[in-house]
């Protein structure tokens, strides 16, 4: 090819070379076209300002070469198949760095607007993470980059352009396959017809469409799924979309396209056979996808490899046999398939290679299994798949055949040493397995169960052919094969030993079957089925020989060389095992085929048989259905029972395989029909024979109503015409089937419920018999529960009364178990009764139970003695027999005397129990010096301190022998094991008396005693030692000591000499030290880890004393010749001392000066006064000093010196302190008063004026003639006068009383404090005098905030009254009958109340309106203060609830009290007109009246709903009815005018109680002058005379008699005259 010197044009050349690939031979001339650049396009792209693009169209000549051209223009010519397109990015010559960046490069494949689609479904849309549909199903790879809107429209481009380019729109002939290029998934077949059926213009097209739609709909959802790699079910989803999808291209192949074509031509279809077959291929590559087929473990993968191959091998072999059938014309609706069946090589050779991989893996799975793990190693079986390690095993192409055919032929090269050992392997299989127990096996059936080898366990041969089968790859291998020659004629041998075995087993049952047929002659069931089955047995053994050895036969093929054949099928040339397992093969060819012929053969003479006999069946048809047999009480049914054993003949044949004859399958049929029939009746009659006998006795009229229904039923076989059922009745018998079932159902239910629950009882029962009473009382008392709750929940289906019998005879089995577990507990009832725990204790110094034993016997005899005792007379059981006590009492009236024993042994029990606490009292004795032992056990073993010791003799006083300690330690020793040897635990009959308490108590005191000896011991020996050291530490100062004076030097002598005097006392102590270490060293050896105190049994220290002794003793013999040399140096220390000291005094003086402070206070006063205090101090220190040394110079005889810069110094500090201890004094007061917090303070504010009074006294006595005292007076002046300044505000608007939190934070505001750093709680007196003068600032705004805050509580307060009002000001209720009768308006019990029943009436109205009214106008007053609109919205509620109540209130009593006067009337019935009014302003007023009870408060009744509606409405209407109410009253004054000697109210109250004759009476004397009262007869039926109010009274010669009138009429018009 051509060089070019233009980079930019050899970029060129070598893209468009690049994608055209032209065929190698033409390469180089096709670089020389393109470089020529005839048509100037190539330079005119690169140099041409102009020209953006470059276009190269491909196109084949009629001879088929390839056709270019190149332009500059965008076009498509006809006959172009493809186009490159190379455009610029940016305007302008393309330069070196254009490229490539600068170039963008783009193809056009058949047509634009096919290369557009594809170009943004595969490319773009991903790219710009849109959302694409497949299937309706959205699918985004990558983050959205544009907008929704601009998404959405390239969404419906890609659409149209897929109708477009799929050719939906009609544009390509259907018939022609027009668009298939473009229908690369199934998805997109779908879509096609999805859009031609949507087509409008589409036509017969579109309906022809829509039936495909309806068909291939039910496969979308499957293939998106599949598609997108997760369809339901995995594989099995996937398989079972291969048959919907078989199922579906059936129904549309038949399918027709108006007016002539086929609406599935065979060219689309094989196309979509080819997409759906692709599609399962790439479901399987994603499924593998990221799997390592060589390395995963073949248990994981085995499985996904056989699902895949399944799923291809059904895709396979389902549209082979889609196009087969099609082909012959079935399910084609006479659209025949065309050529050959359809077969896709790509799918089949995809199966193939998944079949390849699981092979392979399969032998190696056989190979390592056969191998050890050493092995394997060995022969590098590891490696075997290393030839696969590089390759794409699931890119199945012609392209990659040749790679793994190579990589293949590798794994093999690489088995053939594995190999060589797998034959050695399978030699030992065949020779110690296989070959051994064939042997076995063989010989062992051959000579029956009790053969020579009858007791060995041996494989039996279908395992060994099955263990065979399960190498059948390696045994395929022709190299493993070669190497088993003598190991297959071994096997040959022996399988054909194991033929034999089956002909001879086989040979015996056709004999024995004919034998039984001879005998069995006429019997209409032969067993058949059992022995077709066995003889399918038999096949299948032969079968399994067969198959095994076809797999060892053609595995002898395949390594012999030669292909002649002998007569007899046997090759020429075999060797000699593959000649014997050819015969073998021969005979269980033909053993196979013998068995099949014999099964076919059985099976032939059963039905004939059958057949023979149907004439017999017929006669139970025209039977009745059962007859009663009076002899023995029996029912039979004449149901044919060799019917049933026909029905399971037939269907066990049929399950085999077997087609039956159709006259014995219509016999069959009609039996079945009435088979279940013939059961039921069956099973009933035996039923009713055989349920005497299967109820209990007791239980029978529990089931009493059951049983004669069962009998009526049973008895009766009749339809609803009343004539007899027979069999030919098919519906009838189904009904009377159906009845009597279910009556024998619920009377067997019933008996096998109460049998079950006769169970249970007895059960429980039982084991009341062998419960312990004494025990396990709380066991009795559930178990006998447990007995009622079982009769109580059976009684809702039983009765109680139809219980009794059953009830009695389980009281009577209760009473025999009480009585054997009563007498058992008479017996042994203090043994028998639970353990009950007792602890001895010590309390108090004396040995005592825990609980005591006085209470104990108490509580033994009331609540064990007593209640066992009393378990008779209480118990009950279940029936009305032990309902009421005494149906057990004989029980524990039958043995008195050994209820007396019961008693008896009793206080034998507790004698013991005391005994035993008298047993351990001796051990108390410890006890009694208990409280102070420690001080006992020093008394006795160390004696008394003697106090007056002055230490001069220090080993006097010592007191104690060792000896002492070591006796009582012996003895000590000898209690312990003494204790030890105490038991744990005493048991006297049911008491269980724990000594644990008691010995733990006992060890403490031993515990103790020792410590205490240890404790003395030790503190005995520390003393000694102490002595000692004391000694040598009194001894070592005063050797240590350098003398500064003739004192000290004198008395240092007196001192070393009386040290002397005592040093023989130190050994003896020392000796003493080291007998009592030895003591504590045995007491810690024999003291348990933990049971001590470490440092009460540590040994006292005596290292180092004798070094320390030695040392001692040497110096205190020179210490005299030391003293002199003091003396002499003393003198020349002392003038030393003196010249240093001069300098201090210097020293001092000038930082006095320096720190004096000049005139009055400056900076901070603490600080001045600190420095102040420190100098005096540090003077006084100096001044001691001063003193020190006069005194020695006195003692050495060296002159005292003199300081009189000191004495200076001195003058000048007492002076300036003197001045500034009055302003120190001034702080301190006013911090102590001022530190306090301002609201304890606030009331004590005098203290501060007292303060500032006393010290403006002070401070006046200040003159000029002291500047100091002078300037601290003007300073303290000028504070108590801001003091002062302050005071008046702070005792007046700075209290703080009735302020809030936020008063408080802007007063701390005003006065300039932090936010947040202080509260009215934290704020002190200090605070505000440091703010004086913030203070005087801002008098003002403190003066306005406080005026606030005094308001604003004002309001507050009245808001809080109103609120306690309205929470505790309650109404003061009284029933109506009570208020009728406190106002003389109803007698007791009248008709007040009404039909409504009981109606609250308030009281005390007045006092609630005046509280209303004051209430009123404190809100009213609220509203004019200064501070209201803070509380605005809370004053003007209370406005509007109080306004209501007020209101409300008012109308409710005008309400109460016209209700009062009308209710009685209306509750008479007068009135009738207004009767419904007023019962309607009744139920409201009771309605409100209840309301307000149940909640009590004034204030509930503003919150009731429209409350003041409902008032002025009942008002309203209680108006109507008063006025009605009038003229009712009028018109019984016009009928009776002695009324109008009466008022509306008493008129009212006769009226509404004329049934009364007390009320009646009450009102004789306004009616009639005269008379007072009436007197009535005994039953008040008669008046029998009259009385005035004097007293005097007329007897009636003649009864009136009384009559009541219900009416007010009545008693109008009859009454009072009769009485006149």
């Amino acid at each position: 090819m051509v060089a070019y010197d233009d980079a930019r044009k050899a970029f060129v050349v070598d893209t468009v070379l690049g994608a055209i690939a032209p065929a190698p031979e033409q390469k180089a001339a096709y670089s020389d076209y393109i470089g020529r650049d005839d048509s100037g396009a190539i330079a005119a792209f690169l140099d041409d300002d102009s020209t953006g693009i470059l276009q190269v169209s491909i196109a084949k000549s009629p001879a088929g070469q390839l056709q270019m051209r190149l332009t500059n223009s965008a076009d498509f010519p006809q006959g172009c198949f493809y186009q490159l397109t190379l455009s610029k990015v940016r305007p302008g010559p393309i330069s070196l760095a254009d490229i490539p960046g600068g170039i963008a490069v783009s193809t056009v494949v058949n047509s634009p607007l096919s290369s557009l689609y594809h170009s943004l479904s595969n490319v773009y849309y991903p790219l710009l993470g849109i959302d694409q549909q497949q299937g309706g199903t959205a699918v985004r790879k990558q983050q959205r980059t544009v907008d929704p809107k601009l998404e959405e429209l390239l969404l419906d481009v890609q659409a149209g352009l897929g109708k477009l380019v799929r050719g939906a729109d009609g544009g390509q002939a259907i018939d022609q396959g027009g668009g298939l290029h473009e229908i690369q998934t199934p998805l997109d077949e779908l879509k096609y017809w999805a859009d031609l059926a949507a087509n409008p213009a589409a036509g017969v097209h579109a309906r022809a469409a829509a039936q495909v739609l309806n068909h291939l709909d039910a496969l979308q959802q499957p293939l998106t799924d599949l598609s997108n790699g997760s369809i339901e079910g995995d594989w099995e989803g996937a398989l079972e979309l291969v048959g919907r999808s078989g199922d579906a291209l059936r129904q549309v192949w038949p399918l027709k396209m108006p007016p002539t074509g086929w609406a599935y031509p065979q060219k689309r279809m094989q196309h979509f056979l080819k997409t759906l077959g692709m599609a399962l291929v790439m479901f399987v590559q994603r499924k593998l996808q990221g799997v390592d087929l060589w390395r995963t473990s073949f248990n994981v993968l085995k499985g996904s490899l056989i699902a895949a191959g399944q799923l291809l091998a059904a895709w396979i072999r389902e549209a082979s046999t889609l196009t087969s059938d099609w082909a012959v014309g079935l399910d084609a609706g006479g659209h025949l398939w065309e050529g050959p069946a359809f077969c896709d090589a790509h799918v089949a050779a995809f199966q193939d290679r998944i079949e390849r991989i699981y092979a392979l893996r399969d032998l190696h799975e056989e190979l390592s299994a056969l191998l050890s793990q050493e092995e394997t190693s060995a022969l590098g079986l590891g490696s075997v798949f290393a030839p696969f390690a590089q390759l794409a095993a699931l890119h199945v192409s012609e392209f990659t055949a040749a790679a793994w055919a190579s990589a293949e032929a590798e794994h093999e090269r690489r088995l053939e040493v594995v190999s060589a050992r797998i034959s050695q392997k399978f030699k030992e299989l065949f020779a110690t397995v296989i070959i051994p127990n064939m042997a076995l096996s063989t010989s062992q059936q051959s000579g029956g169960k009790d053969g020579p080898n009858a007791s060995v366990a041996v494989a039996h041969p279908q395992q060994l052919f099955q263990e065979l089968r399960q190498y059948s790859r390696l045994l395929s291998r022709p190299r493993i094969a070669a190497a088993l020659q003598a190991e297959q004629s071994a096997l040959a041998k022996q399988v054909d030993q194991y033929l034999e075995l089956l002909q001879t087993e086989l040979d015996k049952q056709q004999d024995g079957a004919r034998g039984r047929a001879a005998i069995n002659t006429g019997r209409l069931m032969h067993g058949v089925a059992d022995s077709i089955s066995w003889l399918m047995q038999c096949q299948a053994k032969a079968s399994s020989v067969r198959d095994i050895l076809q797999l060892l036969v053609g595995t002898a093929n395949s390594t012999n060389s030669t292909e002649s054949t002998a007569a007899n099928g046997t090759q020429v040339g075999d060797a000699p095992a593959t000649v014997a397992l050819r015969s073998c093969l021969s005979t269980a060819v033909s053993l196979v085929q013998t068995i099949e012929t014999q099964k076919k053969d059985m099976f032939t003479m059963w039905q004939d048989d059958v057949q023979s006999q149907l004439q017999d069946m017929a006669s139970w048809k025209t039977s009745r259905l059962m007859t009663f047999d009076a002899a023995n009480s029996h029912i039979r049914c004449h149901f044919n029972e060799a019917l049933v054993g026909l029905l399971k003949e037939v269907r066990q044949l049929q399950a085999l395989g077997f087609n039956v004859r159709r006259e014995v399958l219509q016999e069959v049929e009609t039996a079945g029909k009435f088979y279940r029939y013939g059961m039921v009746l069956h099973q009933c009659a035996h039923f009713y024979n055989n349920i005497a006998t299967e109820m209990i006795p007791s239980q029978k009229p529990m089931m009493l109503a059951d049983a004669v229904e069962f009998e009526k039923v049973l008895m009766n076989p009749k339809d609803a015409t009343g004539r007899d059922i027979t069999w030919h009745n098919a519906s009838a018998l189904e009904g009377y089937v159906r009845r009597l079932s279910a009556v024998a159902e619920r009377l067997a239910m019933s008996n096998r419920r109460l049998r079950q629950w006769h169970s249970v009882l007895a059960g429980k029962v039982v084991g009341l018999m062998s419960t312990d009473l004494v025990r396990h009382k709380d066991k009795w008392v559930a178990a006998v529960k447990e007995m009622r709750d079982i009769f109580a929940g059976l009684e809702a289906q039983y009765p109680r009364a139809r219980q009794e019998v059953w009830r009695h005879h389980w009281d009577f089995q209760l009473y025999k178990a009480l009585e054997v577990q009563f007498r058992s507990g008479l017996e042994n009832i203090n043994k028998n009764l639970p353990e009950m725990e007792v602890s001895m204790v010590c309390r108090h110094h004396k040995l005592q139970y825990d609980p005591p034993l006085e209470e104990l016997r108490m509580n033994h005899i009331a609540k064990h003695l007593n209640g066992f005792l009393g378990l008779p007379l209480r118990m009950k059981g279940v029936s009305s027999l032990s309902e009421r006590q005494g149906f057990f009492a004989p029980i524990a009236d039958a043995d008195p005397a050994a209820i007396a024993m019961v008693y008896e042994s009793c206080e034998a029990l507790f004698a013991s129990l005391a005994d035993e606490l008298r047993k351990y009292q001796d051990w108390l004795v410890l006890g009694d010096v208990a409280g102070d032992l420690e001080d006992y056990v020093e008394q006795q073993l160390c004696g008394s301190s003697n106090s007056s010791d002055d230490g001069s003799n220090i080993a006097s006083n010592t007191g104690g022998d060792i000896g002492d300690w070591e006796l009582n330690l012996r003895m000590l020793k000898q209690a312990a094991q003494d204790v030890d040897r105490l038991p744990n635990e005493v048991r006297i009959d049911c008491y269980k008396i724990s000594l644990a308490p008691f010995k733990a108590y006992l060890e403490e005191m031993m515990k103790r005693l020792r410590e205490a000896l240890a404790s003395s011991l030790r503190k005995k020996a520390l003393s000694e030692r102490q002595a000692i050291d004391d000694f040598l530490a009194a001894g070592q100062a005063l050797l240590n000591l350098q003398a500064t004076s003739v004192e000290e030097i004198g008395k240092a002598g007196q001192e070393a000499r009386a040290l002397v005097t005592r040093l023989s006392e130190v050994p003896q102590l020392r000796k003493r030290i080291e007998e009592k270490n030895r003591l504590l060293r045995q007491m810690a050896a024999a003291t348990p880890a933990g049971a001590a105190s470490g440092s009460s049994l540590a040994i006292i220290d005596l290292s180092g004393l004798s070094e320390r002794w030695d040392s001692f003793v040497s110096q205190l013999q020179a210490y005299d010749s030391n003293l002199e040399v003091q003396r002499q140096g003393l003198q020349g220390q002392v003038l030393k001392k003196i010249q240093e000291f001069e300098g201090v005094i210097t020293g001092f003086a000038s930082r006095w000066q320096s720190i004096k402070p000049r005139g009055g206070p400056t900076g901070n006063p603490a600080v001045v006064m600190a420095q102040l205090e420190d100098a005096a101090r540090q003077l006084a220190d100096i001044k001691e000093e001063a003193d020190a040394l006069c005194k020695e110079c006195e003692a050495l005889g060296v002159s005292p010196p003199a300081f009189p810069q000191l004495e200076e110094v001195q003058a000048d500090v007492m002076s300036t302190q003197a001045s500034w201890g009055s302003y120190r004094d001034f702080l301190t007061e006013r911090d102590n008063l001022a530190h306090k917090d301002w609201l304890s303070m606030r009331d004590q504010v005098w203290k501060i004026e007292d303060f500032l009074t006393k010290w403006e006294g002070t401070c006046s006595g200040a003159s000029a003639s002291d500047p100091g005292k002078a300037a601290i007076a003007v300073v303290l002046l000028q504070e108590i006068d801001a003091y002062r300044r302050c005071l008046p505000h702070l005792k007046s608007s700075m209290r703080g009383i009735n302020w809030e939190d936020t008063h408080w934070v802007q007063l701390f505001s005003l006065l300039g404090f932090k936010a947040g750093t202080l509260t009215k709680e934290t704020v002190t007196l200090a605070h505000f005098l440091d703010k004086a003068d913030a203070i005087i600032a801002h008098v003002q705004q403190i003066k306005e905030l406080d005026a606030m805050a005094q308001g604003e509580a004002l309001i507050r307060k009245a808001l809080t009254e109103l609120k306690l009002w309205a929470l505790q000001r309650m109404f003061t209720f009284v029933s109506n009958t009570d208020k009728a009768a406190a106002g003389g308006q109803a007698a007791a019990g009248d008709t007040k109340q009404g039909a409504g029943g009981r109606v609250p009436l308030v009281k005390e109205w007045s006092e609630i309106l005046s509280e209303l009214g004051n209430h009123q106008s404190l809100v009213a007053s609220l509203k004019t203060s200064h501070y209201y609109s803070m509380f605005k919205d809370e004053v003007a509620s209370w406005e509007s609830r109080l306004s209501t109540l007020l209101n409300g209130l008012g109308v409710l009593q005008g309400i109460q009290r016209r209700w009062l006067y009308l209710a009685p009337i209306f509750s008479r019935g007068a009135l009738p007109a207004v009767a419904s009014r007023f019962r309607h302003v009744d139920g409201e007023f009771r309605s409100i009246m209840s309301q307000l009870e149940a909640s009590g408060k004034v204030v509930a009744l503003a919150d009731l709903p429209g409350v003041l509606a409902r008032l002025n409405s009942m008002a309203t209407q209680l108006d109507a009815c008063q006025r009605v109410l009038s003229e009712f009253l009028e018109e019984k004054r016009a009928a009776f005018p002695r009324f109008y000697f009466l008022g509306d109210d008493d008129l009212l109250e006769i009226l509404g109680q004329a049934a009364s004759l007390v009320v009646i009476q009450t009102h004789l004397r306004k009616l009639f002058a005269g008379i007072h009262r009436v007197r009535f007869s005994q039953d008040q039926s008669n008046i029998t005379a009259m009385s005035s109010a004097e007293g005097e009274s007329v007897e009636l010669s003649t009864q009136v008699k009384v009559r009541h009138y219900g009416s007010a009429e009545a008693l109008g018009s009859s009454w009072m005259p009769c009485s006149a």
